[in-house]
């Protein structure tokens, strides 16, 4: 539908349990504008593929569901499903395990996009449901409603929960390469766009994020990954950004060899300890813009000697 107002991009791989329920909150939406939605299957080894073929031939015009020969892995999908949405005024992403949960989400976001073009991206509250949709509380309380590229780049948990995003399609013509091998695909897309503007955050909740066991698992191991990764990620994009935001993300590299220092060390032994300490000592330093003895005193202490602050906590 190439006069579409809105695109809607949605990832799909083994999602044959969910996939109908996220296909059907998005046609679900009522709004007085067309919108289309753009299936990235990742030729999943389960029925998803026929799921999503089955709704495509009852939501003709509607709904374009994209080859896939292949596996193109996450990023790959996902870089290739956003580019099919480069013709769309807006853009909403939802991913094949979630879910809308409010008929007027698109209406209530497009109406505030349209009506303040200071701001690029809005986001808004979100339910966090298991695989029998039992909804539990998910983001921390969030106390302001404007958020700039800053305020992503320092903060330590994703503000922007990507079910529930709408965004002005101003993103580069080319998306930057490493976008298909990031694990954190909705974080660049994020910083794109808070280089452009600002980001609305809207108190409701609008979607529902599935945390459920064929999702990705929550292991200190995995974690620990994960932000070497993203840390990655964050270098990617600062030398993207020509370094433009350098001293924002120096912040954001000393908090994370913070963490990296202390935390991923609290199940290591001997040894182990001394190699994690090693490794990620030296990066504290050098993103630290002064020595605090002080400061590095308590994190050998916490490190080595942790029963010596055991009273202090009490």
């Amino acid at each position: 539908m190439h006069n579409a107002l809105v695109g809607v991009c949605m990832i799909t791989y083994n999602h044959q349990s969910y996939v109908g329920q996220a296909i059907e909150s998005i046609m679900s939406q009522i709004t007085n504008f067309d919108f289309e939605l753009v299936i990235g299957e990742d030729h999943s080894t389960d029925n998803t593929r026929a799921i999503c073929e089955k709704y495509a031939q009852l939501y003709p015009g509607k709904i374009r569901l994209l080859n896939s020969d292949r596996n193109y892995g996450m990023g790959g999908n996902f870089t290739r499903t956003l580019n099919e949405c480069s013709s769309y005024k807006y853009v909403a992403i939802c991913e094949g395990d979630d879910f809308w949960t409010d008929n007027n989400k698109l209406q209530k976001q497009v109406d505030f996009l349209e009506n303040n073009p200071e701001f690029v991206i809005c986001f808004s509250d979100i339910h966090i449901v298991d695989e029998l949709n039992s909804a539990n509380a998910f983001l921390p309380a969030i106390t302001k409603d404007v958020f700039t590229i800053e305020d992503i780049i320092l903060s330590n948990m994703n503000i922007m929960p990507t079910p529930t995003l709408l965004f002005r399609n101003v993103l580069p013509e080319s998306l930057p390469e490493f976008l298909k091998t990031a694990l954190s695909g909705d974080l660049i897309i994020q910083l794109l766009l808070t280089d452009k503007g600002k980001a609305k955050y809207i108190d409701e909740k609008l979607a529902a994020y599935r945390n459920h066991a064929g999702g990705v698992t929550k292991s200190k191991e995995h974690l620990e990954k994960g932000e070497i990764a993203r840390l990655n990620t964050y270098h990617n994009i600062n030398e993207y950004f020509n370094y433009k935001y350098d001293a924002v993300f120096k912040k954001r590299f000393l908090s994370m060899a913070r963490e990296s220092l202390i935390y991923y060390s609290r199940d290591k032994k001997g040894t182990e300890k001394l190699k994690h300490y090693f490794k990620h000592f030296p990066k504290y330093l050098k993103y630290s813009d002064k020595i605090n003895v002080k400061e590095i005193l308590y994190y050998h202490a916490i490190l080595f000697f942790p029963l010596v602050l055991k009273p202090f906590k009490k």
